[in-house]
């Protein structure tokens, strides 16, 4: 019986020259984003009607200016004023994000439902463990890990993104 034939090479060898330095280096083509506060009126600017409702009218981006990661197509959220929620300490909140209101002032989000695969690119937290209500998961971009941009409850069929924590593909 023979013996079966060995490669000498490796799997680094057999990959042409540049494509791994291609692959590794960050995409120049990104879309850019404005944030909620530059526009002039608002959630009335980035919001269309559509079936008796108000959705996105611009692709929601993540607002971090290096990632402009695609969380959400045009027309899926459904823009809904309700309380705020306390997603993380008010002296924690990222330098790229604004803070949010204290509960339970009124404030303006995207509904995302009934399933977290109408989202293009999101990531969810573990589970938080709060005082009393349900638990809930904290909401960030997939690619850059930003966040917390929206929640949802654990086991929810609802995801909320907070309006002026994402960026506006207009």
């Amino acid at each position: 019986m023979s013996e079966p034939a060995t490669s000498s090479t490796s799997a680094s060898e057999q990959i042409p020259p540049g494509v791994m330095e291609a692959l590794l280096r960050p995409s120049t083509n990104r879309p850019s984003s404005r944030t909620l506060e530059s526009f002039s009126s608002g959630v009335t600017d980035v919001s269309m009607t559509e079936s008796d409702f108000q959705v996105n009218k611009y692709d929601l981006l993540c607002p971090r200016p290096e990632c402009g990661s695609i969380i959400l197509r045009i027309g899926v959220g459904k823009l809904v004023e309700k309380p705020s929620v306390q997603m993380e300490p008010a002296d924690r909140t990222p330098a790229l994000l604004p803070p949010m209101p204290e509960p339970p002032a009124a404030t303006h989000w995207w509904l995302v439902a009934p399933s977290p695969m109408e989202f293009e690119n999101i990531g969810f937290s573990k589970p938080l463990s709060g005082d009393a209500g349900p638990q809930m998961k904290l909401l960030s971009c997939a690619e850059c890990d930003l966040g917390p941009v929206g929640w949802s409850e654990v086991g929810g069929k609802e995801f909320w993104l907070a309006c002026s924590r994402v960026g506006y593909r207009a």
